[in-house]
């Protein structure tokens, strides 16, 4: 009896012990604590507001494709495979919601911890973490069956990965190159970041300032090579699944659609040299009165227009052809354009633009918003959650509100941001002494590569979110390194 008494006491004296430990942490940093507990607040009324989860158009591609995992369809199966099939076979949709609300949530924190490891204090470091936290665009994505709240944790830890204890050695650099690997198989898009992380590979703990010598050649080398290889085994993987599940060496059947969709906006055909197939690709309205980019990116659905093709024909491959014949003959006209959606981006408001993505796709709404027809999100959502949509009006009403009345980061404020870190990563005044500048220059090289990968292809404030991940900390990184003590 004393001795189970004895023990007892232990365990309460160690729970008392951790809940003082506990308090003191949260005092320490009260402000986390506090944006933590609005965006918990934000993402608990999303995730009540709409159950059992929003269906956009590309939910219902992901869904039908879980068991089948066909790579052959609009997106890679990274979502389907490792989220929604585990996921789904605990529970249902709402589940799924709710692991994004909380991954991203996580998220945070690291960006918060990451940029305290820089030396950023903890007020400043707080508000790296959060316009990810707090902006209701970021909210309500997490709310829908899709894959981007996915690609921005994998952003974060490609940043903890590489940043979190100074210069990567060869292992972590290769674990970088598995989770970039695991990230496109999530997202295609993510394999532009090869570059700004090679990059950063080349520069880290200095090593491009003694190139001379062997031994910065060989920290570069392996550490390089390291990430190449790991990212190669998965994407080649990949590339070797879709080889054998559609005869065809590749990552995605999709490439072709949105490169076309960027290219029949701008082309201007009695200029290029096309063969008879690719000029039935020419769009037929005047160039002043084209469509959206979306419209062409998905005209392979229009039987009426498919009809003018040979029966036979490879409509992708038709459609790739086309885009880079326009790239080829209208260099100048097709980057002006992915300009223009680049610079989109850094509006202070978040508006449309004649041929935008509506912005209302990514609005909270009073009523369960249906993106598709009625049915078909009743069907989902009693397949895998047993409840028909429904909605809290009250809830929405108020995330509506929060959102249109500037609950969301200003892009503006993310331009400047990266702006900021820019000067730092080049040598603006103090910075040159602070020691940190490789490490600003990840998250800022990051950010800028992904969405004008993006924006090549087309402007969507979706697309946008990325930036609340990466600039904000390359920002606070920037203004940490220029902070610094004489």
């Amino acid at each position: 009896m004393n001795k189970t008494l004895a023990t007892r006491e232990r365990r309460f004296d160690g729970a008392v012990s951790w809940l003082r430990t506990l308090r003191r942490r949260c005092a320490r940093h009260w402000l986390l604590v506090t944006l933590l507990a609005v965006g918990g607040v934000l993402r608990l009324f999303s995730w009540l507001a709409y159950q059992p989860a929003l269906l956009f158009g590309d939910s219902f591609r992901y869904l039908n494709n879980i068991g089948d995992f066909n790579p052959a369809g609009l997106h890679p199966i990274g979502y389907n495979l490792f989220v929604l099939a585990p996921a789904l076979a605990l529970d249902g949709l709402e589940l799924v919601t709710a692991l994004q609300h909380l991954a991203v949530m996580a998220a945070s924190v690291g960006i918060y911890a990451l940029a305290l490891r820089y030396g950023a204090p903890r007020w400043l470091a707080a508000l790296a973490a959060a316009p990810l936290l707090l902006d209701a665009y970021q909210v309500q994505i997490e709310q829908l069956i899709m894959a981007d709240a996915w690609q921005q944790v994998f952003l974060v830890g490609l940043l903890w990965l590489l940043l979190a204890k100074g210069a990567p050695n060869p292992r972590r650099a290769a674990l970088a190159g598995l989770l970039l690997g695991i990230a496109v198989v999530f997202r295609l898009i993510a394999g532009s970041l090869v570059l700004p992380l090679l990059g950063y590979l080349l520069i880290a703990g200095g090593a491009w300032r003694m190139l001379g010598t062997w031994q910065a050649w060989r920290t570069i080398a392996t550490r390089s090579l390291a990430f190449l290889a790991l990212f190669g085994v998965v994407v080649a993987g990949y590339g070797a699944y879709f080889h054998a599940e559609t005869g065809k060496w590749g990552l995605s059947r999709t490439t072709g659609n949105v490169l076309y969709g960027r290219a029949a906006v701008v082309a201007d055909c009695d200029r290029l040299e096309l063969d008879r197939v690719l000029r039935l690709a020419c769009p037929d309205e005047p160039r002043e009165e084209r469509k959206k980019i979306d419209s062409y990116a998905h005209r392979a659905a229009d039987e009426e227009w498919m009809a003018r093709f040979p029966p036979d024909v490879d409509i992708t491959a038709v459609q790739e052809s086309f885009g880079w014949a326009v790239i080829r003959g209208q260099p100048l006209d097709f980057a002006g354009a992915v300009a223009v959606d680049f610079l989109k981006g850094f509006r202070p408001i978040r508006v449309d633009s004649p041929g935008d993505v509506t912005i209302d796709r990514w609005q909270f709404t009073r009523d369960y918003q249906y993106y598709a027809h009625p049915e078909l999100s009743t069907e989902a959502a009693l397949r895998y959650s047993g409840e028909a949509p429904s909605s809290i009006p009250v809830l929405g009403s108020f995330l509506r509100g929060y959102q249109l009345g500037g609950g969301y980061m200003p892009g503006t404020a993310l331009g400047l941001l990266g702006v900021v870190a820019l000067l730092a990563a080049f040598g603006l005044g103090k910075a040159r002494r602070s020691g940190i500048r490789s490490a600003i220059l990840l998250p800022v090289g990051m950010a800028f590569t992904i969405l004008l990968a993006s924006a090549a292809f087309e402007f969507s404030w979706r697309y946008q979110l990325p930036g609340l991940v990466l600039l904000p900390l390359a920002g606070v990184l920037g203004i940490t390194a220029l902070r610094v003590r004489e």
